[in-house]
């Protein structure tokens, strides 16, 4: 959505939430109110057979989208996490995927009905335990032929209906893709044939329909998810499309958040998005996500870092929708990726306290289209490569802004790569050639199909 409306929206949504405060009352939600309220974990050990905890300060259990729970402590131990796996074992739980990103350590228990994930932060003592009805579980595996080298684009959205968007294309080993977002739709829909093309052009010869491993959605935001209704619509017959990967908040939060516009009937908003995955896509597996699961697709690694539950109690209803992207590091032919999508403060602040320096990535695709992201969050990223998905006229005002200039001024960062200047691809992984500018002076960057950096 534009910035101006953004900022407007947010404006009077905070003063509407100030003033209800005053009165006991809540924001609205259709004809009821509605906020996010915390409630004992026991209402949580009883909705999915969990154990109890008998460890730390308990902070509540809050309930998001699809009926998933998360009960959140605080003042626990590596020896607390421990225990609690083995309460679950001893419930009937099994190890579906265990692991550490340090000292932080993350696993995923289920049942024939109930898949729970834990995890917890070594920095901040917090656990939290995240339940939910089972569906498809990420996939620890994929197997991938080595066919092609991997490729990364960066589609330059010609809408007209926002000045926003964002969508990356990314080329696996075996010749299929995935899509990351893909930016705004448009009445003329000239954004889902440009990249129905884009995967025709970098298919190999002789596959047939362009297979998409993974569609994977930041947030319901529609700049991020309006290419994908179009091209729904448009194309749905002319790919494959194996899965689709996100964590949306509920429709009670979203209609009381900063972005209750995502419910109505327009193409590009979350209306719409639900109605395509029951018309075109009922047999595609989607899969919800959270903080501490990993996935392949094909060659590509993914870790997820951050989901919306971590911000329980707070929630969208505080930071606004953005809150709610998913920070993910991919991993693909050596290089790794972090996708922040429109990550927000209290995201940022938080992700801080729990990862520290382990952010370290070698490509940052840049927060909110160059409006988020902090100095602080950026140095633990401290990337060598930044990718900016920002529209046409507005890269002069992000790089104004002092996170942006700290990226630019970064003695690490070999080159910054930005769709304003047109849809551009790298082959991977990733060096740029001699000569080739750090900063982006609008003539450094060929249109698709050329290589940058060849």
């Amino acid at each position: 959505m534009s910035v101006i409306w953004n900022k407007i929206v947010a404006f009077f949504t905070t003063i509407f939430v100030w003033i209800a405060s005053l009165f006991g009352v809540s924001a609205p939600c259709g004809e009821q109110g509605y906020k996010v309220k915390a409630e004992a974990f026991d209402v949580m050990t009883e909705a999915y057979g969990l154990p109890d905890v008998t460890f730390g300060k308990e902070v509540g259990a809050f309930t998001s989208s699809g009926g998933t729970m998360v009960g959140r402590f605080e003042d626990t131990t590596g020896a607390d996490f421990d225990a609690y796996l083995a309460a679950l074992a001893d419930a009937g739980f099994e190890t579906y995927d265990a692991r550490s990103i340090e000292e932080n350590r993350f696993a995923t228990l289920v049942t024939d009905e109930t898949c729970v994930n834990v995890y917890r932060f070594a920095n901040t003592g917090t656990l939290r335990v995240v339940a939910e009805p089972r569906g498809t579980l990420p996939p620890l595996t994929d197997d991938c032929e080595n066919l092609c080298a991997p490729l990364l684009t960066g589609m330059k959205g010609e809408t007209v209906v926002a000045a926003e968007g964002m969508g990356y294309i990314i080329r696996l080993a075996d010749g299929s893709f995935i899509i990351i977002d893909g930016g705004m739709g448009d009445p003329d829909h000239v954004d889902s044939d440009k990249l129905m093309n884009i995967l025709r052009e970098q298919s190999l010869p002789g596959t047939g329909k362009p297979v998409v491993a993974a569609w994977i959605f930041s947030h319901l935001h529609g700049d991020h998810i309006g290419v994908f209704n179009c091209f729904s619509l448009d194309h749905h017959d002319d790919v494959v499309i194996e899965k689709l990967i996100f964590n949306f908040p509920c429709e009670e939060e979203t209609a009381a958040s900063d972005s209750p516009y995502m419910l109505d009937d327009t193409i590009y908003r979350y209306t719409q998005f639900k109605k395509n995955l029951a018309d075109f896509y009922a047999d595609v597996p989607v899969i919800k996500v959270h903080t501490g699961n990993r996935f392949a697709v094909r060659d590509a690694q993914f870790d997820v870092l951050y989901t919306l539950e971590d911000l329980y109690p707070a929630s969208i209803l505080d930071g606004g929708m953005n809150e709610c992207s998913l920070l993910l590091k991919m991993t693909l032919d050596g290089q790794t990726f972090l996708w922040t999508g429109d990550f927000a403060f209290l995201a940022t602040d938080l992700v801080l306290s729990e990862y520290g320096d382990t952010l370290s990535c070698d490509f940052l695709q840049m927060a909110h289209h160059g409006l988020n992201g902090t100095v602080p969050f950026y140095a633990a990223v401290d990337p060598a490569y930044a990718l900016l998905p920002v529209w046409e006229g507005g890269y002069d005002e992000m790089m104004s802004r002092p996170q942006n200039q700290w990226l630019a001024q970064s003695p690490n960062l070999k080159q910054m790569i930005v769709t304003a200047f047109g849809t551009w691809t790298i082959s991977l992984p990733y060096a740029p050639s001699d000569g080739t500018p750090r900063l982006p002076d609008g003539s450094a960057y060929p249109a698709y199909p050329a290589l940058l950096g060849q």
